[in-house]
């Protein structure tokens, strides 16, 4: 049979049996029901912030309530003022919660009621206010004509110039960074460990013995490959699908403005890193003697992906670092430090280019090593074999 005509029928086995499995569905559904949650919940159990309701007791209290208004504006503090007839009513909507601060101005002091605590924001918001007040009294009391105390009152323009100033959707591609290395994260290590424990149920079932009758091994291993590949890419398409309708439809979530540059990274990195790591975790599988060692025979292939979600946290907080930009270039490493960098805004086009051009290298080396190694290995019986055990009995 030709090669590829006999991959396509290993991969469409591959595809009919995972499909007509439960578990595909269950897995599809409760993975974008967690991206939907994640983006749905938020957006149904945050309240918008209302603003601080100042109550404002007797004639001088309620004289700074325009320049406390004022100053409230300008530190863009939501203020809601409203005058207090007592004491006694003051206290009552403290207590109650009507109001969250009651201030009473006297000749040389001045009181705050609150329930429990003050806030710094709203402390120093209150203490300007009285001492511009204080500072406009005395000038007057001096015999400095109101003209001049106005313009001595009035702040001083002031602006910052950034040089590189930060996205203005940082706090989103922050965000979007950790969610895509958490995405990837996740999906390289369950295909990957489907394809090991697919690949040693076959070898210890002896189900691999009647299949090699007809196809090659390296036909079978790409077959397998391929095959779990595109349902892991199907489930992540509908995963990601289903976020965008949730956001679409609670229009509250941040978006960064990356995201259509975002999404086909992740599927195009998944498709990179899945095929990079499950030809490794096929050749390794192919070593073990019984199913029970596949977890702990495949645990050095998955320490490098949760090193890339792991160091996704350097790269967000240091997104323009030498050596993140390095390490991101590496194969292990890439398929989930790339896209996070891609979210976070800091990769140029050429990178991405250099990156996946690494990346189908690596592919191809890999693929050709574990071919080696699986043809050795798939049919032998005995203890578990090392990588160089099973070269050297392929090349026997």
């Amino acid at each position: 049979m030709k090669r590829i005509p006999t991959t396509r029928l290993v991969m469409k086995r591959e595809l009919t049996e995972r499909l007509q499995g439960r578990l595909t569905w269950i897995m599809t559904a409760l993975t974008t029901l967690g991206v939907v949650a994640l983006i749905v919940v938020p957006a149904l159990v945050r309240q918008p912030a209302r603003p601080t309701v100042v109550g404002l007791m007797g004639s001088s209290a309620q004289a700074l309530g325009p320049a406390l208004q004022r100053s409230a504006t300008e530190a863009k503090v939501r203020l809601r003022i409203i005058n207090v007839a007592s004491n006694e009513a003051a206290r009552s909507g403290v207590k109650d919660g009507t109001l969250d601060v009651a201030l009473s101005v006297g000749a040389r002091s001045a009181v705050s009621q609150v329930k429990a605590t003050l806030s710094p924001t709203m402390r120093a918001l209150l203490q300007s206010t009285l001492d511009e007040a204080h500072l406009q009294q005395a000038l007057r009391e001096a015999g400095v004509p109101l003209s001049s105390v106005l313009r001595a009152l009035t702040p001083v323009p002031f602006s910052t110039m950034a040089l590189q100033p930060p996205p203005p959707d940082r706090a989103a591609r922050s965000v979007a960074a950790l969610a895509a290395g958490l995405l990837l994260y996740v999906s390289l290590g369950i295909y990957g460990a489907a394809v090991a424990n697919g690949v040693a149920q076959e070898k210890t079932s002896r189900t691999a013995e009647v299949l090699l009758a007809a196809v090659r091994p390296r036909q079978l291993m790409t077959g397998k490959v391929v095959g779990i590949g595109l349902v892991g890419l199907g489930q992540l398409a509908i995963a990601v699908t289903g976020g965008l309708i949730a956001n679409a439809a609670v229009h509250r979530t941040e978006i960064p403005s990356t995201v259509w540059l975002l999404l086909p990274a992740i599927l195009l990195f998944f498709v990179l890193g899945f095929a990079f790591y499950s030809f490794a975790f096929a050749a390794t599988a192919a070593t073990v003697a019984r199913q029970e060692e596949v977890q702990f025979a495949t645990l050095p292939i998955g320490l490098p992906i949760i090193a890339g979600f792991l160091l996704t946290y350097a790269a967000i907080a240091s997104p323009s670092a030498w050596w993140i930009r390095l390490l991101s270039f590496l194969p292990p490493l890439t398929p989930i430090l790339m896209p996070a960098r891609i979210a976070l805004g800091h990769v140029s086009s050429w990178e991405v280019i250099l990156a996946v051009l690494i990346m189908l290298a690596s592919i191809y080396g890999m693929a050709r090593l574990a071919a080696r190694i699986y043809a050795g290995a798939i049919v032998r019986g005995g203890a578990r074999l090392s990588w160089r055990a099973a070269l050297r009995l392929q090349q026997e």
